[in-house]
């Protein structure tokens, strides 16, 4: 039987073999996404209100507009323990 690598693994593998493309690292996704997977991690546990605020900030800080619904789905899954953005 052969073994399959899981998803997850495989997922993480092909992001680190694609290569570097000069205008992605302009995305105000690109930039905030190492900071709102910290603020997942550092706030796991945490309310939702808080969670909310701080991602809010962190996506205004990198010159973006957030999506209120987007990011209070974001806060559930962190107050829940879950890290969304790892």
């Amino acid at each position: 039987m052969a073994h399959r690598p899981r998803g997850g693994l495989q997922e993480e593998l092909l992001r680190l073999l694609q290569p570097p493309v000069p205008r992605r690292t302009e995305l105000v996704s690109e930039r905030v996404a190492p900071t709102l997977a910290d603020i997942g991690d550092a706030m796991a546990g945490r309310g939702a209100d808080e969670v909310l605020a701080a991602l809010d900030a962190a996506i205004r800080d990198a010159g973006g507009t957030p999506d209120p619904a987007a990011l209070r789905e974001f806060a559930a899954q962190i107050e829940a323990g879950e890290n969304p953005f790892t």
